[in-house]
């Protein structure tokens, strides 16, 4: 997180802001999850499982959108004979909606959503 959503002075990965005093804890949290999901996402593609990895992503997504996440998931899609459904931006709720009823990678299982 670059700047505090409430009064956009820059972060310094402090838990609070420093400008308002607002508690950024809990978005640095989901932050750090997203890029944990990220991280698991591309391994995942190493050991050749690209539908996990689009679970990863999915989910990653959900928690915070990333162009780097965007354009990976539509190289899984691509890559697993899908087109992707992420050429035009997405709300979060139509993203949740797509993992919760196990659409847009393979039609295999995908683990549950990750909640916080």
């Amino acid at each position: 997180m670059d700047r505090c959503p409430n009064c956009a002075a820059r972060t310094d990965g402090s838990p609070a802001c420093r400008r308002c005093g607002m508690d950024l804890a809990s978005l640095l949290r989901v932050e750090r999850a997203a890029e944990g999901l990220l991280t698991q996402a591309v391994a995942h593609l190493a050991t050749g499982n690209p539908e996990a990895a689009c679970a990863a992503l999915t989910q990653s997504l959900a928690l915070h959108r990333t162009p780097n996440a965007e354009r990976l998931l539509g190289f899984v899609r691509q890559f697993a004979g899908q087109d992707s459904h992420l050429t035009e931006p997405h709300s979060v709720d139509e993203e949740m909606a797509r993992v919760e009823n196990r659409q847009g990678c393979t039609g295999l299982a995908h683990p549950p959503l990750l909640r916080l």
